[in-house]
């Protein structure tokens, strides 16, 4: 049966008429006295009938009616409702009162509620019967109270309210069945209310075809607070992990107006709101002004926040080289009443960009540089303002270089003056090498015994000629010019460059009297200057000590005019432009030099040249790098394609080539946390050509030898360390061991390899 206790108001109204009647018949038994009003009768006795498990003293604790005591129907009355409030009764019968000798007897008559014996749930869907069941007062072997109910279902509500079910219904006791045979009491419990509807609210930016699914709840389901507080994790996972966004602020609940408590069921309503930003704070630069560093920003006020954008803006911020440290943090803000903007701080500190040198070196070997000092000074953010340039002395026994150069990375403060780029350079250099020269085959005899008749020499050794002690070839170039360039920004890491350059070239190697040239060797003719447009090495030998058609006959000592203009492309999408770990490195890069243009030379020059990294194992890079050389017409000795050990890191020879391949993969282990020591491991591949050169003995010399259309291949393989210097701002400094084909070789260098 349904136990419904708000049914004993009634009950107590119908006592009262039963009751009023009665007290009026023992008035009336009552012998009359001549006073103005009857005597009460006393009260001779008060018991309890009816009561089988709650004791006697238990209810009448409560009774107020006591014998001796006058007879009060009001008492009576007020006994009534407090034996009734004790909870433990089903029914409360109309009291005996009865007439005795010396006055009345009260009797008290109770229909006690069940002893429980089963204690059930059903509904509870979330909250198992056990946990409802160790909240209650209540428990089997007692006799059903309804106060201590009362009791146990505000504990039960409040449970259901501290973990997130609060405010849906009027009690989560939705109803009772207890049985009065058995004792068997079942409480029916309506945690929530179940979703009807799932509405997508506030500026969430992304479809609701997309955000329905990645939420927990669902349709037909229970909404509770701890499922809107999972749905809010899933929505940050799902804006964080697949669209790199932030939940700025996140509001869920039960809409009111579609409550339906006979149904219970209710729409409930998220309401999603993307963090933008509203502010971006600069702090710690004193010297570089905020607008250089703005300029550099994509995270802008009234942008989503984006944590790629925060990251490549880091990034950018990084490859400006003015900062030792960046640090990018997100605070709310500015308004405290919209969560969902937020402020952006950039914290950088400074470092030195200014760089005075003065030193001096020694390098030998028949490329090297012998003995030389520098002098030099740059800045690559002048004033503050990002712009660089920088002056460069050196001089030395065999080399000479001055050059003053300047790049301003935005040509103006406006949007489209923001677009463009320019750099410029003015240069003069020297050099002179020395190279030992042969004897020709034959006139060995005649270079001991004629000192002073002509004796020709070559600078090719073979194997019937000699190598002359102390007998070198002079080889002479100078060069002065300047070269200007204007680039213009396709994207934030991709830039289409126009350069020109103009200089004046002079080349000129000769051996002492009396020896001269013979044959195929380096121009020595009196009277018209060969021209370098058509070289012809059948007629005048390789200006560069080899015979090649494709390098232009400059050996004359007069100056030649070198014009090129080109164009490149380049993007650039590194994480870090000195130790990078993800991102790609581009360049597409084509010169021309034609007399249309006031050269005395005719060719063409491209490179394609493009590097990738990869993160590998837990904190490895491995980079992939691979260029190609290509070129057409008639090269001077200056615009060949080099390799040195910077390249071939097992060669300390260099490798000149009118077209060439270089692949070369490194593997990069830091070995410290900062990353500042990174042991590698390498392999270097390279094959290059000299376009129409003439057959040649493979020299010991310096000099690049081939066959007509045929290529040479070289390669290495070694390890190496990387190591940073902030003391003296430098950053990777390397120093690689690596076995090539002749044997093996240490190079230095600063920066990475590529």
């Amino acid at each position: 049966m349904t136990f419904d206790p708000t049914a004993r108001v009634g009950r107590f109204q119908l006592y009262a008429g039963i009751l009023l009647p009665v007290l009026a018949l023992l008035a009336s038994l009552a012998p009359s006295r001549p006073a103005v009003a009857a005597a009460a009768p006393k009260i001779v006795s008060v018991d309890v009938s009816g009561n089988l498990h709650v004791p006697t003293s238990t209810i009448m604790a409560v009774v107020e009616a006591r014998p001796g005591q006058p007879y009060n129907p009001r008492i009576v009355q007020a006994d009534l409702a407090r034996i009734n409030a004790l909870g433990y009764f089903a029914d409360i019968a109309p009291p005996l009162v009865r007439p005795r000798p010396r006055g009345v007897a009260i009797t008290y008559r109770v229909v006690e509620n069940p002893v429980l014996t089963k204690i059930g749930f059903t509904g509870n869907t979330k909250v198992p019967g056990d946990t409802l069941l160790a909240l209650m007062d209540l428990s089997v072997g007692q006799v059903f109270n309804t106060n201590t109910f009362r009791q146990d279902v505000l504990k039960i509500n409040n449970y259901y309210e501290r973990i997130g079910y609060g405010g849906q219904v009027p009690t989560h006791v939705k109803d009772i069945n207890l049985d009065p045979k058995t004792g068997a009491l079942t409480l029916v419990i309506q945690e929530g209310l179940v979703v009807k509807n799932i509405v997508i609210g506030g500026d969430p930016l992304l479809p609701p075809t997309l955000i329905l699914p990645a939420l927990t709840l669902k349709a037909g389901n229970v909404y509770s607070d701890a499922v809107r507080d999972a749905d809010y994790k899933s929505l940050q996972k799902l804006y964080e992990d697949k669209f790199h966004l932030e939940v700025g602020n996140f509001e869920g609940g039960i809409v009111p107006s579609s409550i339906d408590l006979q149904a219970g069921t209710a729409d409930v309503k998220y309401n999603i709101y993307v963090a933008r930003v509203a502010v971006v704070e600069i702090t710690g630069n004193t010297r570089t002004k905020d607008r250089v560093i703005r300029r550099e920003l994509r995270e802008r006020p009234g942008m989503v926040l984006n944590t790629d954008a925060i990251k490549r803006d880091y990034e950018r911020l990084q490859a400006l080289n003015f900062f030792s440290k960046v640090e990018p943090d997100v605070r709310p803000g500015p308004d405290p009443k919209k969560p969902q903007d937020v402020t952006v701080v950039w914290r950088v500190t400074e470092q030195r960009t200014a760089t005075a040198s003065l030193g001096f070196g020694y390098s030998g070997g028949l490329t090297g540089l012998g003995l030389y000092g520098t002098l030099g000074f740059s800045d690559n953010n002048l004033h503050g303002t990002g712009n660089s340039a920088g002056i460069q002395f050196e001089e030395g026994a065999r080399t000479g270089i001055a050059q003053i150069t300047a790049s301003i990375p935005y040509l103006s403060n406006t949007p489209q003056g923001e677009r463009y780029t320019a750099g410029a350079s003015i240069f003069t250099n020297h050099s002179t090498y020395y190279y030992p020269v042969y004897s020709i085959a034959g006139t060995g005899s005649a270079v001991a015994t004629r000192a002073q008749v002509p004796i020709p020499v070559t600078l090719y050794p073979s194997s019937t000629s000699q190598q002359l002690t102390n007998i070198v070839a002079t080889s002479s170039s100078s060069a002065t010019g300047a070269s200007a360039n204007i680039g213009r920004r396709l994207s934030d890491y991709t830039i289409l460059s126009l350069n020109v350059s103009g200089q004046k070239i002079k080349y000129d190697t000769t051996v002492p009297s009396p020896y001269y040239f013979q044959g195929n060797q380096p121009n020595i003719f009196v009277g018209p200057t060969p021209g370098p447009l058509n070289s012809t090495p059948q007629n005048f030998g390789g200006s560069f000590g080899i015979a090649a058609s494709s390098i232009a006959n400059v050996n004359t000592g007069a100056p030649y005019n070198l014009a090129t203009a080109g164009i490149s492309l380049q993007t650039i999408t590194l994480d870090d432009p000195f130790n990078p770990r993800n991102g790609i490195k581009g360049l597409l890069n084509s010169t021309f030099s034609a007399p249309a243009i006031g050269s005395n030379f005719s060719f063409t020059q491209s490179t394609l040249d493009l590097a990738k990294f990869f993160p590998v194992l837990r904190s490895a890079t491995l980079g992939l790098h691979g260029v190609g050389y290509f070129s057409t017409g008639v090269i001077p000795p200056s615009s060949l394609f080099t390799f040195s050990d910077q390249q071939m890191r097992g060669y300390n020879q260099v490798f000149y080539a009118t077209n060439a391949y270089l692949g070369q993969v490194e593997l990069r282990q830091p070995l410290s946390i900062d990353r500042r020591i990174t042991l590698a491991v390498f392999v270097d591949e390279l094959d290059y050509r000299i376009r129409g050169a003439y057959p040649l003995l493979n020299p010991y010399t310096n000099r690049i030898t081939g066959y007509p259309g045929d290529w040479a291949l070289y390669g290495d393989a070694g390890f190496g360390v990387r190591f940073d210097v902030p003391q003296l701002g430098l950053r990777t400094v390397r120093i690689d061991f690596a076995r090539g084909h002749n044997g093996t070789h240490t190079s230095f260098g600063i920066g990475q390899s590529f």
